[in-house]
């Protein structure tokens, strides 16, 4: 996965470099198509390589926030000099795409930002593909970025009230141990909620996709989510009267051996049960 942001460096000489990106732009691939830099080890191509600056913050003044990494090994003519050449350029090139970004304009390609241990509060970013933050543990609560792609939160164990991003492909928040009680998203891909015990009352959300929420041993009065996909409750061994959800696939009650008839009536594929499909 290209993170942000990439570039592809190309050796001029012995001691200089020239740094070609494109705005909005980290796949390496997409960047060689614009620049007409063939990946082989011919020509001069032979004397170039694909990079990322990855922050940990970002603070475009602090450059020990920002690491270069090789997504290749460090070519042979690398020298301490281009480093600082290429970081410089980068760096510059980052600070352009997300001045944009903060204008509230949409970035309308991916933003991989796994690495990034904090955001500020006015980070509110509009992404047409996916948004990769998991290495977050917190978030601000002013936080409900518009996502097209996916949203991966995969670090965070509790998120704030408020929070109900748009995200139309999936929504990662694997190791949250707890949810407010406004909390329900639209989601048009998979909503992955397995580290969660319990849910409040109120929790609704409509998912596209898949809901998993496999360590629930219990679900309150009320609770009939509308899922497209699969409706994953294997850690349940009660359900309330009136439990009547819209699944588009199978709903998977493994811990249960007997339910209503009622239950089914908006299932559209199997009801899986003690391990068995009814």
């Amino acid at each position: 996965m290209c993170q942000f942001k990439s570039g592809i460096v190309v050796s001029t000489s012995e001691s200089e470099v020239e740094v070609l990106t494109s705005p909005f732009e980290d796949s390496h691939t997409n960047i060689r198509e614009k620049c007409n830099i063939r990946e082989n080890t011919f020509g001069l191509s032979r004397y170039s390589t694909p990079v990322e600056l990855v922050p940990t913050k970002l603070d475009f003044e602090d450059r020990s926030c920002w690491t270069l990494v090789f997504d290749d090994k460090k070519p042979d003519w690398w020298t301490e000099g281009m480093t600082n050449q290429c970081i410089d350029r980068l760096l510059k090139a980052a600070k352009e795409d997300f001045d944009v970004i903060m204008s509230g304009k949409e970035h309308t390609g991916n933003l991989a930002l796994m690495n990034l241990t904090s955001i500020s509060s006015g980070f509110n970013p509009t992404v047409g593909g996916y948004l990769d933050l998991g290495g977050l543990t917190s978030i601000p609560d002013s936080f409900n970025p518009t996502v097209g792609g996916s949203l991966w939160l995969n670090g965070l164990t509790s998120i704030p009230d408020g929070f109900n991003p748009t995200v139309g492909g999936n929504l990662g928040l694997d190791s949250l141990t707890s949810i407010p009680s406004d909390f329900n998203p639209t989601v048009g891909g998979s909503l992955c909620l397995d580290s969660l015990t319990s849910i409040p009352k109120g929790f609704n959300p409509t998912v596209g996709g898949n809901l998993c929420l496999n360590s629930l041993t219990s679900i309150p009065d009320g609770f009939n989510p509308t899922v497209g996909g699969n409706l994953h409750l294997s850690g349940l061994t009660s359900i309330p009267d009136g439990f009547n959800p819209t699944v588009g696939w199978n709903l998977w009650l493994e811990g249960l051996t007997s339910i209503p008839d009622s239950v089914r009536q908006n299932v559209k594929g199997k009801v899986y049960l003690g391990q068995i499909p009814s």
